[in-house]
């Protein structure tokens, strides 16, 4: 199985409420802990007793809350768990926390601005999509050849991971979900299968 299966964390109340949370925090709702408790269960079906080799997570709260879950519906070890810097939420930076409502009142020429160099372009204090290329491709160069691997992240890191792992452009990477009640399987040949739970 040398495969690397991809999670992201449960639904949380921020991404109830339609906020951007970046490296900001807030706990998973109950809805979130089901999807965390489904996808672990589902994980456990597609690994059908073969134990990780490696599992790795965020360590913003919301990711290691649902890595935590998982691994206990793998029976994994949780204390293996490994927290990655590199697998943070991109952050938005003074825009983390806040609804469009809030960004167009207080950053309506930036969030415009924005749209026109969506890849490159870092919100006040915060991070473009470039940049968090960089540190998802040196994550996945630097992963050890030990599988199978869990990854729980993020919605928009995981895309970008997926883009840097199936080597995608830019608008293909901005095309890709960010599902919550799935996981992919990213495949030895840089291809990748949408698990539904």
């Amino acid at each position: 199985m040398r495969s690397i299966y991809l999670l992201r964390h449960g639904e949380t109340i921020w991404n109830r409420a339609k906020r951007l949370q970046g490296h900001k925090d807030t706990p998973l709702t109950l809805k979130g802990v089901q999807q965390a408790r489904a996808m672990g269960d589902k994980l456990s079906q597609v690994l059908d007793g073969t134990q990780p080799r490696a599992f790795y997570s965020s360590p913003i709260g919301r990711s290691h809350q649902t890595a935590t879950i998982v691994a206990d519906s793998i029976k994994f070890d949780t204390g293996l768990i490994v927290l990655k810097k590199e697998l943070k939420e991109i952050t938005f930076g003074k825009w983390d926390g806040l609804n469009m409502e809030e960004i167009l009142a207080g950053y309506e020429a930036i969030w415009r601005q924005r749209k026109e160099v969506k890849w490159s372009f870092a919100p006040p204090d915060g991070e473009s999509y470039k940049m968090a290329s960089e540190r998802a491709n040196d994550f996945l160069i630097g992963l050890p050849d030990e599988y199978p691997t869990i990854i729980v992240a993020h919605g928009s890191i995981n895309k970008v991971i997926r883009g840097c792992w199936r080597k995608l452009k830019p608008e293909e990477i901005f095309q890709l979900d960010e599902p919550q009640n799935g996981f992919y399987e990213l495949k030895p040949d840089h291809k990748e299968l949408l698990i539904h739970v």
